[in-house]
């Protein structure tokens, strides 16, 4: 995966098991999600009619609860019009969403209050088209970035008699999105995301490992003489 300022951003905001912890449960909360929704009364049609909220509300819930227990810091807002609230995940100056959507790279459905946070990455556009690169890139710095963490997998349908989740057809993706959420600027899956942690703590240990062979020559006072390691006296 080549590496780029945007995504060493990531990696050094972002703890590795904020991901892991995330991916680990994702097949548990889908299968929570359908079990939720079906076990009640209601037919098939009512439980499909509901899963999206029940599935939406689980895992606004594991994210807040993860993002904690990694040391990040949460926020509970509303989306313009308060239909419904959600949750945003920040790590240095980076803010998080997450949402469903059903394939790894399809579009987050358009919201108000969505376009409103994605302005802060108006400026993003230089680090994904090298052809806007006629004059110095932005620094990195401080500025903060709007990301979302995209998840899906298929679901049952309801012509499908089987209510359970093909653990192979789950996607966990990190994606920037334009600031007018038409695109995504970039979009890395999860697995990839977790391969760059370990290449970066390889690198670090690396780095550990090399030893300085030049050694400064000690001095020693001898009898009102300098000596020095050497032996020899100046």
């Amino acid at each position: 995966m080549e590496s780029n300022p945007l995504l060493n951003r990531f990696l050094q905001a972002f703890p590795s098991q904020f991901l892991l912890r995330l991916a680990e449960r994702q097949k548990a909360l889908y299968q929570q999600s359908l079990a939720l929704s079906f076990n009640e009364s209601w037919s098939r049609t009512e439980g499909f009619s509901v899963l999206p909220a029940n599935r939406r509300a689980l895992w606004e819930s594991e994210a807040r609860k993860t993002a904690v227990e990694c040391g990040l810091k949460t926020f509970d807002l509303a989306h313009a019009g308060d239909n419904c609230s959600f949750v945003i995940v920040k790590a240095d100056s980076l803010l998080l969403t997450v949402h469903y959507v059903d394939g790894p790279n399809q579009l987050v459905r358009e919201a108000e209050s969505r376009k409103q946070h994605a302005g802060v990455n108006r400026w993003l556009g230089y680090y994904a088209d090298e052809r806007l690169l006629t004059a110095p890139i932005p620094k990195l710095d401080s500025k903060p970035i709007y990301l979302y963490l995209l998840h899906g997998a298929r679901f049952p349908s309801t012509v499908n008699e089987n209510l359970l989740i093909d653990e192979t057809t789950c996607f966990l993706r990190v994606a920037i999105p334009a600031n007018d959420t038409s695109k995504y600027l970039f979009n890395w899956s999860v697995q990839e995301l977790l391969q760059s942690y370990s290449l970066a703590g390889e690198n670090r240990n690396m780095s550990a490992l090399v030893e300085d062979k030049a050694q400064p020559r000690k001095k020693s006072v001898v009898s009102g003489s300098t000596k020095t390691a050497a032996g020899k006296v100046g």
